[in-house]
């Protein structure tokens, strides 16, 4: 039976498709939690390979002079977790910040960028505001995520 060059192409179409899908649907493990055009934040939940579980970590993509700092916090906003790219280049990531919380937990991860101190708005889903000691926060972007 002879297969015509049609048939060769929608069969070489539907594969490719069926492969992107493959790809596409191994979803990492990682929250990401935007930082405007800044970079980003990840939170990891659970252990994966080398990555720690209960971790975050913050990403600058920019080489802008900006760094890219994540934090979360529990219910009673007390803060668990910091991360800063303040003093890496642009392109690089912390280290994972880890340590045991507890299970059953939501967090809330805000991400800032910050420069000589100070953390200013980026992005945002809400808008909180604060002041603390030796400069402003403003919140950038948030969400719950789970331990």
């Amino acid at each position: 039976m002879r297969i015509g060059s049609k048939t060769k192409a929608i069969g070489t179409v539907v594969a490719s498709g069926i492969l992107v899908i493959g790809i596409s649907t191994s979803a990492s493990a990682y929250d990401n939690i935007p930082a405007g055009n800044y970079g980003y934040a990840q939170w990891n939940a659970n252990p994966s390979g080398s990555t720690p579980g209960d971790s975050l970590r913050a990403c600058d993509t920019n080489a802008d002079g900006y760094g890219v700092k994540a934090k979360a916090f529990n219910s009673n906003y007390d803060v668990v977790r910091t991360a800063s790219t303040s003093g890496l280049s642009a392109g690089q990531c912390t280290s994972w910040k880890s340590g045991d919380l507890p299970e059953d937990n939501r967090f809330q991860i805000i991400t800032y960028r910050v420069k000589d101190g100070n953390e200013i708005v980026l992005d945002h889903s809400q808008i909180f505001s604060y002041r603390v000691k030796d400069g402003n926060e403003i919140v950038l972007d948030h969400r719950f995520v789970s331990s």
